[in-house]
This record gives structure tokens, sequence and C-alpha cells, in this order.
């Protein structure tokens, strides 16, 4: 398999352990794996060349698969407009530019997962700071605040009143330049979330995560504390449901656990690999490579085409 991985990180100093190990893994199967780093892929159009990199042509046959790691923050339009180039051209992509668009957009999450009746905390979106007034009756303090765009953590904040809320939205609407949400605080939740690896349609590894302490957020690289845990039935379908709804095929979906059960709030289409394999002993980077054969034993031939100019309109 000639596996080409897709990273938004601008040198392999600054590439993610998850995303090494994946390399790792796939070249000790024998597999051949080539970092495309997106500052260096040119998208062409006019002549029939539709990508470069480092100003050489590429095409299908140069690889089977692309495995997208998108580790970006920020508005994913442009970005995602790079891999859905890949697909233009024939490249069979893991995970595909509507899925990362989506999931990038916390908006859109939370919009697609509501729609279809995933269950999500309380949230309201927030563009202008006149409004704070108002949108605050909907929630009793604590209140998360959370930018539109953000990653292992980064963009989210606690107010615990409306004297602390509004300074906070305040700076945000500005410096984002568009909307935030607010989302209920869920006190039972105690600090702690879920985190299910999705591949497909199977979890291969859950762990808990505990935020610190005197620190909200449970994030692992804010700090927080892992364990393996189990996951209930129901909590294994809808992180199954919800990275399928937003068309991931490989995912980290958070979960939290409160008095009306399970919720969703977040799905992550660039799920690290590093906490989650130390919480459960389970070696996710082979699952991560295992999935990717199966995958393209399966469809990625059948898939080998050009995206369809229908699909141009999404």
């Amino acid at each position: 398999m000639k596996l080409g991985i897709l990273t938004f990180s601008k040198t392999k100093k600054a590439l993610a352990v998850g995303t090494l190990s994946i390399a790792r893994e796939a070249k000790k199967r024998g597999h051949e794996v080539t970092f495309l780093y997106s500052n260096n892929v040119g998208l062409v159009f006019g002549n029939g060349k539709r990508i470069t990199y480092e100003g050489q042509s590429i095409t299908r046959a140069d690889f089977d698969v692309i495995l997208v790691r998108p580790g970006f923050t920020g508005d994913p339009s442009i970005n995602a407009s790079i891999i859905k180039q890949f697909q233009l051209a024939g490249f069979y992509v893991i995970n595909n530019y509507l899925a990362v668009f989506r999931a990038k957009n916390k908006i859109r999450t939370m919009q697609m997962l509501d729609h279809f009746g995933v269950p999500v905390p309380k949230t309201l979106v927030v563009a202008n700071p006149a409004q704070i007034a108002v949108a605050a009756t909907e929630f009793t303090f604590p209140v998360i605040i959370k930018t539109i765009f953000g990653t292992h953590g980064t963009g989210v904040f606690i107010a615990e009143s409306m004297r602390s809320l509004s300074p906070i939205v305040d700076y945000l609407t500005k410096k984002e330049r568009g909307p935030i949400k607010l989302q209920e605080y869920i006190a039972e939740a105690k600090g702690k979330d879920i985190r299910a690896f999705v591949c497909g349609k199977r979890i291969v590894a859950a762990m808990e995560r505990v935020a610190k302490e005197g620190e909200f957020r449970a994030n692992f690289h804010k700090g927080g504390s892992v364990g393996s845990v189990e996951l209930t039935k129901l909590e294994q379908q809808l992180a199954i449901k919800a990275s399928q709804i937003l068309g991931l095929d490989i995912s980290g979906v958070d979960i939290l656990r409160t008095n009306t059960g399970p919720k969703i709030i977040e799905v992550n289409s660039n799920p690290g690999l590093e906490g989650i394999s130390k919480a459960t002993n389970i070696p996710v980077a082979e699952k991560v490579v295992d999935f990717i054969e199966h995958r393209l034993a399966s469809v990625g031939l059948k898939q080998a085409k050009p995206l369809p100019k229908r699909r141009m309109m999404e």
C-alpha cells in the first residue's frame, strides 16, 4: 500500500505523536508512507494538472490512499478545499473534505447532531454581544463559552456570572469576527468526559478524561488525567451514530454522562492517539492501520475515480 498522510503541520518536527505512530505502524507492515505537508500542495486549474506537490504534478497512481490528519484551527474552508482537490483528482481519501468541514465547524456539528436526534447539551449561538443579556436567561450559571473553531480544549471558557460572561463574549466576538457558542454547564459530570475512538462502525478504544485540579477542561493536552472506561450500549451507539452523521471514517467522539443520559459535546476529525493509547493499553495506531487496510481492500479501488460533478455543490 502506498499511503500518503496529508498533514497541516509545517514540518516533521511539528507532527503530532499520533500521526507519527500511524506512519511507523504502516512502515512496519511494509507499506510505503509519504508525508504530504499542506503548505507544499499546489492546486492547479485550467491546464489539466489538478494537484502538485513541491512543484511536481502528482496523480492517483502515486498513492493508494490519502489519510487526512486535519490538525488545523480557524475557518476550515481553505484547508477543506485542499482535501477536496485530492478527491476531485480521483484520490481515495480518509477522512473526506465534507466530513472534516462539518466537524471543524462546531455550529454545523451541533446543527447536524441535533437534527438527527443525537442528544447534545443545550447550546445557544451568539454573534452580537448585545444579545448576551437575553441569551443568558436561557442558562443557569456557570455557563461554558466556546469558539466555533478550536481543538484540544483551546477556545473554551467558563463564566461564573453575567459580570464575567459579558467581557469574555465581547472579546471573543471581536477576536473571532463571528459567532460563538454558549453551552450549559453540566455539574454532575464533575469535570469528567469520555472520548470514544471510532473507526468506521466500530469503537476501537474509549477512555475517561478527568480535569486536573483547578481546571474545568478534561482534555489530555490540558493536563487532564486519563483512564480506561467501559461504555454503555447507548454510549457506543451514539458515538458511532455521531461519527456517521458527519460522514467521518475516523473520529474521536466526546461524551458527557448526565442525569438525563449521555450527551455528545464534540466530534473530532483529527483525534489524538497518545492519550487514549496510554489510558487503555490498546495500540490505537495499529487499529487505524487495520482500518485503512480493510477499507482500501473493500471499497478503495471502487472509489478510485474523480469526485462526481454533482458533489461540487456540497
